[in-house]
This record gives structure tokens, sequence and C-alpha cells, in this order.
């Protein structure tokens, strides 16, 4: 796809918009990160980073936790550049726990409790 532009819209960095920045980089990515106790050095790489929210969150559900977030991230972005909504922590972190309600009701019966117990700390 062609875009007039492939500058971040989501931040005042005016960066050029690609993986690394719009889910590590970003300002607004930080903060949605934040809004989930989640906070990295964005000088680390992403596989770094991923090490490192492992080992500080200490759940073996850890990546959904990142899958999740990563898509809320892209929601919020294209709400911004699709329909004009303006890109939202709130909305970003309701859209986060509603989705990962979602992902408790698949999950094994194994970690099920420590899942909800983590979703009801945030």
């Amino acid at each position: 796809m062609h875009l007039d532009s492939y500058v971040c819209e989501l931040c005042i960095l005016q960066r050029e918009e690609n993986l690394h920045h719009l889910f590590i980089n970003c300002n607004f990515a930080k903060a949605c990160w934040q809004t989930i106790g989640i906070s990295y050095p964005s000088t680390l790489s992403r596989f770094r980073i991923i090490k490192r929210i492992k080992r500080n969150l200490q759940v073996p559900f850890y990546m959904e936790i990142i899958i999740l977030m990563s898509w809320c991230i892209w929601k919020q972005r294209n709400g911004w550049l699709f329909n004009n909504n303006d890109p939202s922590l709130q909305e970003c972190l309701r859209t986060f726990k509603l989705e990962f309600s979602m992902v408790i009701h698949r999950a094994k019966s194994s970690i099920l409790p420590q899942m909800q117990e983590w979703l009801d700390c945030l």
C-alpha cells in the first residue's frame, strides 16, 4: 500500500513507522505497555526486550500478553489512521483487558487461575 507519509502518527518523534518503532520506541506504545506494568529500555533489541518481559513477568502466558498488547497498539493506530479515532491509553487498556479475558476462556485449566489473578491486578 502506498501512503503519503510513513511517519509514525501516534507519537511526536516524527520517526519512520517500522515494526520496531511502532511497537517499541513510539511514545504511545511505551505508554501502552506501561499501563500493564511493562517497561523496557528501548535501546535493546526486540529479542532482548521479549526475554526481559518474560523474566520480569514470570508467568507462562507472557507471550499472550505481548501479542495482545501489540494487537491493541495496532488497533489504536488503525483507528487513528482510518477512522480518525484519537489514540487513547484508556481505550487500549480496556481493549487489552477485554481480549485477555477472552484468551482466559481458551487457557489450560492449570494456568487459568494465574491468568485471572494477573488480569485482576491490572
